[in-house]
């Protein structure tokens, strides 16, 4: 008879050596099992495997047809062109927007070079545009004084006594009749110091008026340069008339 701690320790033996037979069984088997479910893996139709799962790398959605997996292609393969129109488009857009900059910055450069060189302009000769209204007025006013009378001189005119100094050829008898009344009408206006009254001014005038016609008729007998000489004396007296005694 054994005793009941033999019983014991003989139970815990077979105990332990059932479990290490059972373990290595298991480490037997479980390699040949993956060998198994590998070759069953790959000899499944390629379709089939894509369905399941969505293969190894998609765990998600999958198509549950050949034709839904075709038409999801499609979508893409479409989705695809239309974002790669339209990554174009865009670029086109972002290059004419920088071409349209650069052109931009090109005549900023240019308006700012010319407004810098007026300026420089400006501060070193003033301002061009003043200075050429002002050389206009000043041409214009040359050309308006060309060509125009002058007032009598002092050798022409005595200041003080008013006494006129004729040209020879308006000495001649034929003018007496006008050259008179003006010196008495200038002497006089020399001793008030004061300008012709507006009746003396039309009477001189038409005093002058007179001799030019007479030097009209008069210009075949005198010469050329007696005629200019006096026809220019008569112009210059016409001018005179209108100021004060000097």
């Amino acid at each position: 008879m054994w005793h009941e701690s033999e019983r014991i320790a003989f139970q815990g033996y077979l105990r332990c050596d059932l479990c290490q037979n059972r373990d290595m069984g298991m480490m037997i088997i479980r390699p040949l099992l993956f060998a198994v479910a590998g070759v069953a893996w790959m000899l499944l139709p390629i379709d089939a495997s894509a369905q399941w799962f969505g293969g190894f790398g998609n765990m998600g959605y999958h198509a549950s047809t050949v034709a839904e997996g075709e038409g999801n292609a499609i979508s893409a393969v479409t989705r695809s062109r239309g974002q790669y129109k339209l990554d174009v488009s865009q670029a086109r857009i972002n290059n004419a927007q920088a071409d349209a900059m650069v052109m931009q910055n090109r005549k900023q450069l240019a308006t700012d070079y010319f407004e810098t060189q007026n300026t420089n302009k400006q501060n070193r000769f003033g301002d061009y545009s003043e200075k050429r209204k002002q050389h206009e007025k000043d041409a214009l006013f040359r050309y308006g004084s060309e060509g125009r009378p002058t007032r009598l001189t002092s050798s022409e005119l005595d200041p003080v006594t008013g006494q006129i100094t004729w040209p020879i050829a308006l000495e001649a008898p034929a003018f007496s009749n006008f050259t008179k009344p003006i010196d008495e009408a200038f002497v006089k206006r020399a001793e008030t110091k004061s300008r012709f009254s507006y009746q003396t001014y039309q009477q001189v005038n038409q005093d002058c008026d007179g001799i030019e016609k007479e030097l009209r008729v008069q210009m075949n007998e005198m010469g050329t340069n007696d005629y200019a000489t006096a026809r220019g004396f008569v112009r210059r007296l016409k001018r005179e008339v209108r100021y004060a005694a000097s």
